[in-house]
């Protein structure tokens, strides 16, 4: 291959090069934090603001009761009651595409609302 044959090759794939990049285009992935990554106090707060967002959403429901009955008691005892902990990692892995039983834009796991309550 003579010198200028190598150089027209080189022109043209680096041409390629600069269309497919100026096509190609990510979305940021927003990295939230998992459940055992919070402190106690955040989670806390995450409970508290998702037991008052599903109220809201949700103001018919009797999973309401259960959630305020859970969440009262988290000052008494001074913990975190795990199942909010599923909850949370639940509404994290539909955002971020990994859940297997929720999708997103459906039901309280997939509400865009919900995803603002997670911790970056």
């Amino acid at each position: 291959m003579t010198l200028i044959k190598m150089f027209a090759a080189r022109q043209a794939i680096g041409r390629f090069a600069l269309i497919q990049n100026r096509n190609f285009h990510a979305t940021p992935m927003r990295c939230y934090k998992k459940w055992n990554e919070l402190k106690k106090d955040d989670k806390q707060e995450f409970i508290k603001n998702f037991v008052l967002l599903y109220k809201e959403k949700h103001p018919c429901s009797k999973s309401n009761v259960m959630y305020r009955a859970l969440a009262s008691e988290m000052d008494e005892y001074d913990d975190t009651p795990y199942v909010f902990g599923v909850l949370y990692n639940e509404i994290r892995a539909v955002e971020k595409g990994e859940s297997t039983d929720n999708e997103k834009g459906v039901g309280a796991m997939g509400d865009a609302d919900f995803v603002k309550l997670l911790y970056k």
